[in-house]
């Protein structure tokens, strides 16, 4: 549910306010930012979308009417930049696992021990890894819904509400992409 300073900044931003529209940004880039770069597999074309991404809502805040959440519309325009990019650019899923363990990648792998060893932080990096690499694998509808279920925590009403699709669709594509995930990470999983 929108608060009312985040009401109150767009109101701003709807107005012209250069400064209001920065704080909104500010709020959401990095989730932006991540989203691409999960949606996409590396930071050169995730850096490209985002820039699309704040245009689009630059341009077309105006005509946003307060009927959904903020975030809820600013994720479906980021949703539909990252599938147009690929789309556009014809793009296969590579990974830049370079870039996985720079400071400035919104995707930091926090290991929940933090008394962990090298051996266990080495095997978390190529898990990181392999769950990038899988992502690759997923349909481009598969991708989108698990990195908004299981990365980005939203709920398959609100991902419904973000990629246009039925619940009932929603489940099944978080269905087969963890079928698909749970079978290439087998030899991780400890169940």
């Amino acid at each position: 549910m929108m608060n009312g300073d985040e009401k109150n900044l767009i109101q701003q931003a709807q107005n012209g306010n250069h400064w209001a529209f920065e704080r909104l940004i500010k709020k959401y880039d990095r989730k932006v930012f991540a989203l691409s770069f999960r949606m996409l597999g590396n930071t050169q074309d995730a850096e490209d979308v985002y820039q699309d991404v704040f245009m689009k809502v630059y341009h077309n805040l105006k005509n946003f009417r307060f009927e959904s959440d903020f975030y809820t519309w600013l994720y479906r325009i980021a949703i539909n930049c990252n599938i147009s990019y690929r789309k556009k650019r014809n793009l296969r899923y590579r990974s830049s696992f370079e870039s996985l363990g720079q400071e400035d990648n919104p995707w930091q792998w926090i290991p929940a021990d933090s008394t962990s060893t090298p051996d266990s932080q080495m095997d978390a990096v190529e898990l990181r890894e392999k769950i990038q690499s899988i992502l690759g694998t997923l349909s481009l509808m598969q991708r989108t819904v698990f990195v908004l279920r299981f990365f980005e925590n939203f709920k398959i009403k609100e991902i419904a509400e973000i990629t246009g699709c039925a619940e009932g669709t929603v489940k099944n594509y978080i269905f087969r992409g963890t079928q698909k995930m749970r079978k290439h990470l087998s030899s991780y999983l400890t169940i």
